[in-house]
């Protein structure tokens, strides 16, 4: 641990950070820690998924290009880990081509962020996934703002790939997956958008716009028919 843990309005989350730079896993964690997280590290798939069965995360920040394994794979053997609550993940990559978001939204990440990762965005999706946008919102300084905006714009792009992928795969599990976790995104975005009175117009209006196309392609999604066998 780096320093005392602080009191936090998100709340604790149990955090697993895996990369194979050591400096920045270490780094991510203290930050992390500092506001009051608790946060392991591994540096490889396989100690990853050690360590996940061990200290059970809430959330796994996990590095896409590991030495040993693929972060798909990775993230494949935590969701097929039994016994232990699912946690969300997030696929920290890279690339930001869709065919890379494809292959993470079907490997079931919950989220993606492109390298180099901003702690400050890191502390976005905490605020995201706990549904505490609303609480902390009028706080935040400027470059907070513009983080947790461009953050949000990065998701309903993430959930609208899920979309399409929803439309064109054959297997049942992974279309209910992706059919999911869009709608969490859907639900998450309104939620941020009830206390964001301090985004600007320009900000608001892209927000507004792109929810509502992601809503209207849930509904189209909802509405395709069963796949055949």
């Amino acid at each position: 641990m780096f320093g005392q843990p602080q009191t936090h309005s998100v709340g604790t989350c149990r955090i697993l950070v895996v990369d194979d730079y050591p400096d920045t896993c270490e780094v991510t964690a203290k930050f992390l820690q500092l506001e009051g997280h608790v946060a392991h590290t591994a540096i490889s798939g396989q100690e990853a998924i050690r360590e996940f069965s061990a200290f059970a995360p809430d959330l796994v920040l996990l590095d896409i290009s590991l030495p040993d394994m693929d972060g798909v794979e990775v993230a494949q053997a935590l969701r097929a880990t039994p016994g232990i609550r699912k946690p969300a993940i997030a696929a920290m990559s890279d690339y930001s081509t869709p065919l890379e978001k494809r292959r993470c939204a079907a490997a079931g990440f919950d989220y993606y962020l492109l390298k180099p990762v901003d702690p400050l965005s890191i502390g976005q999706l905490l605020r995201f996934e706990r549904n505490a946008i609303h609480e902390e919102f009028l706080s935040l300084k400027q470059k907070r703002i513009e983080i947790s905006y461009k953050f949000t714009c990065s998701q309903i792009e993430y959930a609208g790939i899920m979309l399409d992928m929803f439309s064109t795969i054959r297997d049942d599990a992974t279309k209910k997956r992706c059919l999911e976790m869009a709608q969490r995104t859907k639900e998450r975005v309104e939620s941020y958008l009830s206390g964001a009175a301090a985004l600007s117009p320009s900000q608001l209006h892209a927000l507004l716009t792109s929810l509502a196309k992601l809503e209207v392609r849930l509904i189209a999604s909802r509405n395709l028919p069963a796949s055949r066998p």
